[in-house]
């Protein structure tokens, strides 16, 4: 069987499963599998079929295989968040146009083209709705830093007001009182300590 006859095959399986996303291909003369789905979402399960496919006869192994998800340190908007440059949060949004979502070119004139768009229309929305999720987080985490700032704006204000306001000839004299009370308080400990001295000379 050529490489091409096993992607007819293939293809046509997937297709009378009502399977759209998955799509078999002759790249080069290797059989390859492409998944219209992205990330850990893309999924492909090798099965052996009961007398009409043997993955072994094939050169194929069963199995499944996920795809992964890279991020790349550049995409998005770095936003600070914070009062150093190192405190921020990335800000990306997954393109969800319309050829990146694999709707663009779907035709429901016929059956089968009805079929398929149902199919790579439920990929999409499961995308769009992961999509949404991660904004709905992002945001999450802009409104905690942005309550936790204005605290930390509260709070500065309410330092600054402090020393601002402060009387400074009141305090001084507070201060002045302060010392004196505490002379006062250490004479008076130095002469009690030396009574019973005294008491014990006259007894003498």
């Amino acid at each position: 069987m050529t490489v091409d006859e096993m992607v007819e095959q293939i293809n046509s399986a997937l297709n009378d499963e009502g399977e759209y996303t998955i799509v078999a291909s002759n790249e080069s003369g290797t059989l390859t599998l492409t998944s219209l789905r992205t990330g850990e979402e893309a999924e492909i399960t090798l099965e052996d079929g009961t007398d009409t496919l043997n993955l072994a006869t094939l050169g194929l192994t069963a199995g499944t295989t996920n795809g992964t998800t890279t991020e790349v340190q550049t995409t998005g908007a770095e936003i600070v968040v914070g009062s150093t440059s190192a405190d921020t949060i990335n800000l990306s949004i997954a393109t969800l146009t319309c050829e990146a979502l694999g709707i663009d070119e779907l035709d429901v004139s016929t059956e089968e083209g009805a079929a398929e768009a149902l199919s790579v229309l439920d990929m999409a929305i499961d995308q769009i709705s992961a999509a949404r999720a991660e904004l709905g987080a992002e945001m999450s985490r802009f409104e905690f830093r942005s309550a936790q700032i204005d605290t930390s704006v509260e709070n500065l204000e309410a330092a600054e007001s402090a020393i601002a306001d402060v009387d400074i000839a009141a305090e001084q004299a507070s201060l002045s009182s302060s010392s004196v009370k505490v002379q006062a308080a250490v004479a008076a400990a130095t002469q009690a300590n030396e009574m019973p001295q005294n008491l014990l000379s006259l007894v003498q």
